[in-house]
């Protein structure tokens, strides 16, 4: 049997009481209770329209991977490894896209600045006058300590070069298993120039958390640069604030901390509070996030970095600025205005979530909770060799090279469709 076919009863019951436990972060491999997609519901009908219950439950019959066609992907492939957006960009973006599409014969080199004014004004900081001599106003700095660029990954590469490296030498620490994007750059940077660069992998608790603990434990005076991941890439976890403020406020000032926000959009805890604000009370603390997650523009490159005004300054120095297109800037900008669209991509994802939970207990495999867009899920078996099981049948996963987590795949949320195809696969795999 593929999946459970859930009932509409249960939906009903379930709709009623969304359980406060489900937002709040748990231990792995704990049993999860099931919302049964009623967050999807809610994010569909913006009310407890139980005639869409209905219709979205008598939907749910086994779904096969050559009947997908998701968003962006070519038939027949369930494409949950790069935790993309399989719910598309924003309407309001796509908007953007078509009205300036006429315009890309000129240049728009303050589209860009705009951007940085509508991070800023988002993220609600404090914003510094700037004065320009007149007709050179296109070029205007916005006076926000944000710093935007054709995508995260090109900022985390500059803060590699800049702030883990001093005198040709630098030591940067990093949670095992984590993203590494820092210390991918930072190898490049020593295998192309010689820079006497090492990185020092702390590995991650029980939980699969960042262990700051062990993480302070580790510096040494050749420490340049602290990455934390918050959620973390893949295990899916979070760090309480109050947490992370009593680790910045313990590590040197000479000492850079940067707290990569890709997935923050996707947290379940109520309130959570993100370390924004530590960027603009600390001078050593940079805070890094995408417009490739939640808001779907993976293709258009878009991300910003924001921090002390001097650390913006650095990074525009040492950066592309104006490199970003007009028309990416100006979707980026139309895309943090839909609140609406961030609420329903958040439920539908949550409400697949529950889906894939349920089902990898059914099949008796334990997994990671998550507050991001993907689910690690510990496979009982080497998770490369099942990885390539599933890539045959086009089910696309991520596995990692960390010997803490080798029995493990972490599987992208995708659309409800899509979990189910690969559940049927997943299934198939396992059971034999």
């Amino acid at each position: 049997m593929i999946s459970k076919i859930l009932t509409v009863n249960h939906i009903k019951g379930n709709a009623m009481k969304l359980s406060k436990d489900t937002q709040k972060t748990q231990k792995p491999y704990s049993r999860r209770s099931f919302i049964a997609a009623s967050a999807g519901i809610g994010s569909l009908s913006l009310s407890a329209n139980l005639g869409l219950a209905e219709t979205i439950t008598s939907s749910m019959r086994p779904i096969s991977v050559e009947e997908l066609h998701g968003w962006g992907e070519v038939p027949g492939v369930a494409d949950i490894g790069d935790n993309e957006n399989p719910f598309g960009p924003s309407p309001r973006a796509l908007r953007a896209i078509n009205e300036r599409i006429m315009d890309v014969n000129r240049y728009d080199f303050g589209s860009y600045r705009k951007l940085e004014t509508a991070v800023g004004e988002h993220l609600n900081l404090a914003k510094e006058e700037v004065n320009f001599p007149p007709g050179r106003a296109r070029f205007a700095a916005s006076g926000y300590p944000v710093y935007v660029e054709g995508g995260s990954s090109f900022i985390l590469s500059q803060i590699a070069m800049i702030y883990g490296v001093k005198n040709g030498a630098g030591e940067i620490i990093e949670i095992d298993p984590g993203y590494a994007g820092v210390s991918r750059a930072a190898m490049s940077f020593r295998a192309r120039f010689g820079t006497e660069i090492e990185i020092k992998n702390v590995p991650a608790t029980t939980e699969l958390k960042h262990d700051l603990g062990a993480m302070l434990k580790a510096i040494s005076d050749k420490t340049t640069l602290i990455v934390i991941t918050n959620p973390n890439n893949p295990t899916g976890t979070i760090l309480p604030y109050d947490e992370i403020r009593r680790f910045v406020d313990a590590v040197p000032e000479n000492i850079m901390v940067l707290i990569d926000e890709a997935y923050i959009h996707f947290v379940r805890e109520e309130n959570y509070q993100t370390a924004v604000k530590l960027s603009q009370e600390y001078k050593n603390v940079i805070v890094t996030r995408t417009f490739s997650k939640m808001y779907g523009m993976a293709g258009l490159r878009v991300g910003y970095a924001v921090g002390h005004k001097s650390i913006m300054s650095e990074l525009r120095a040492a950066g592309n600025s104006g490199g970003i297109g007009s028309i990416n800037c100006y979707a980026a900008i139309a895309a943090l205005k839909d609140t609406a669209f961030v609420r329903h991509v958040k439920r539908l994802t949550n409400a697949s979530k529950d889906y894939f939970y349920q089902e990898l207990e059914n099949l008796g495999l334990s997994y990671v909770p998550s507050h991001s867009s993907f689910v690690m899920v510990n496979v009982n078996q080497n998770g490369q060799a099942l990885r390539q099981k599933l890539l045959a049948r086009n089910i696309k996963v991520r596995t990692y090279g960390s010997s803490i987590i080798k029995n493990y795949i972490r599987f992208s949320i995708g659309t409800l469709d899509e979990m189910q195809a690969t559940v049927g696969v997943l299934t198939d795999e396992i059971k034999g």
